[in-house]
């Protein structure tokens, strides 16, 4: 009986999400690994800069050099482990909050289809709004959020801490050109970005931050999914300092992954720390104490 429990499951998600989909996730599985280089240290300013994930830096420092990997940096296991790890199911449910929110315009998912065309991402289809990673249908999510509290973000200056492989920003661009997009992370993601969003024309004025020693900057709006709640409290400081106070308006999913492993701020330190912020649930929720951090509205 013990043995006919996995194939019992598989039966399940598949008359759920179809053949298609049984073939989509059979091709997800095909991952390459990399090996840490040198050349790439990690500068322990958070979790996807530590030996936890001393990887990334080296993915992302190569893809940005290397046009091969490039081409599949998506697939890579490291990047799927860091951040590009996001569900078939999490994407539905993703949808089901943007539905609530109103129609799904074509432009949602010809943006999406257009930015799924680097990096070989794991996809699903969603019938029936096409086929594409379920990591992006979390950052549309984001986007109608930002939308829904702060309306257009075309006269906003607009300041990511933790950009990925810059992702947001290029959905957030290719859909709404904000007049400006300042990115902070560690070198080798800038690198990253700087390429990915060259390689879709993305429109707009980039600037790129080192995010170990983040400087000053003035903003309309600054977001972070997660990654703020993954740096150590030195260097959270820093951007509450420099970034996160001066900014009028603000959105950041946190978990606790800092709190409990890096000495980071909590999440009702924050609250109090950040003038006239709220606390708005996740949802979907993707961590038992995942929150979003809103202020400005």
């Amino acid at each position: 009986m013990t043995n006919m429990r996995p194939l019992f499951r598989l039966v399940i998600w598949i008359a759920k999400y179809g053949l298609i989909n049984l073939k989509n996730r059979l091709v997800n599985k095909k991952m390459f690994d990399i090996q840490v280089s040198n050349e790439f240290p990690v500068g322990n300013s958070s979790i996807t800069d530590s030996e936890i994930l001393s990887s990334y830096p080296t993915l992302c420092g190569l893809a940005a050099m290397n046009s091969e990997i490039f081409e599949k940096f998506r697939s890579a296991q490291i990047m799927v482990k860091a951040l590009d790890h996001v569900s078939i199911e999490e994407g539905h449910d993703y949808i089901a909050e943007i539905l609530k929110r109103g129609t799904w315009p074509e432009k949602f998912t010809k943006v999406l289809v257009e930015l799924d065309k680097i990096g070989k991402p794991k996809k699903f289809r969603f019938k029936p709004y096409g086929t594409f990673s379920p990591t992006l249908l979390r950052y549309l999510k984001v986007y109608t959020d930002l939308m829904k509290n702060f309306e257009s973000l075309k006269n906003f200056h607009i300041v990511e801490i933790g950009i990925g492989f810059g992702g947001q920003a290029s959905l957030i661009g290719l859909l709404d050109k904000p007049l400006s997009y300042t990115f902070y992370d560690i070198p080798p993601v800038l690198e990253l970005a700087q390429k990915y969003t060259n390689e879709l024309n993305v429109p707009g004025k980039f600037i790129f931050m080192d995010g170990r020693d983040p400087k000053p900057s003035n903003s309309d709006l600054v977001i972070s999914n997660y990654a703020f709640s993954e740096l150590n409290r030195d260097i959270q400081d820093q951007y509450l300092k420099n970034v996160v106070l001066p900014a009028p308006r603000g959105y950041i999913t946190w978990n606790n992954y800092s709190t409990d492993t890096l000495g980071g701020y909590s999440l009702a330190e924050l609250i109090r720390i950040i003038p006239n912020s709220e606390i708005h649930p996740e949802i979907p929720n993707t961590g038992e104490r995942n929150a979003i951090i809103v202020w400005g509205i």
